[in-house]
């Protein structure tokens, strides 16, 4: 009787585990780390300002620590519009663009779905988030990956936000 309940308690606990993230990634890629990348805008599609920066900013440091050296980050011209600053996909273009300019390997890109604390009594933190890995020199996407989290009540949304980043980019193999 005692074991079935410990079985039952290891059972729900790996289901509640699980049951607070997902993940879904194309094949793993492999990638040299004296190529250089470029940084390209992320498209906020959720209801939280500027959570594209944010992810962007821990982005960059995931890729520096694990060894990408050469990246630099894409940033709109001055003096554009304020109706080409909010179209998303044209700064993504206009970044692949200046990226094979300058003979930058790979650019990264993705788009945030949901950056928030959700709503009742314990306030858990939720991100949803895409990152995709753009080969310049041919335009194709060489890697692609979607995760949603949610932490427990009282969690840092900044810490769940890292973690997910984190889980993404691992599927990247920096050599």
């Amino acid at each position: 009787m005692r074991n079935r309940i410990l079985l039952l308690l290891l059972a729900l606990t790996a289901f509640a585990v699980t049951a607070c993230s997902t993940m879904t990634t194309t094949d793993k890629v492999s990638v040299s780390a004296s190529q250089s990348w470029v940084l390209l805008p992320i498209n906020n599609l959720s209801t939280t300002p500027r959570a594209g920066e944010k992810t962007k900013a821990m982005v960059e440091t995931q890729l520096r620590s694990r060894g990408i050296n050469t990246l630099k980050t894409y940033a709109a011209p001055e003096g554009m519009s304020l109706v080409s600053l909010l179209d998303a996909e044209r700064q993504v273009d206009q970044g692949l663009q200046w990226g094979r300019e300058n003979g930058i390997r790979y650019g990264l890109t993705g788009t945030i779905h949901e950056w928030h604390y959700k709503s009742g009594p314990d306030k858990e933190p939720a991100v949803g988030l895409s990152l995709k890995l753009i080969d310049l020199s041919n335009s194709q996407v060489v890697w692609q990956a979607t995760t949603a989290k949610t932490g427990w009540g009282y969690a840092n949304l900044s810490s769940v936000a890292n973690k997910s980043i984190e889980k993404l980019l691992k599927q990247i193999e920096i050599q």
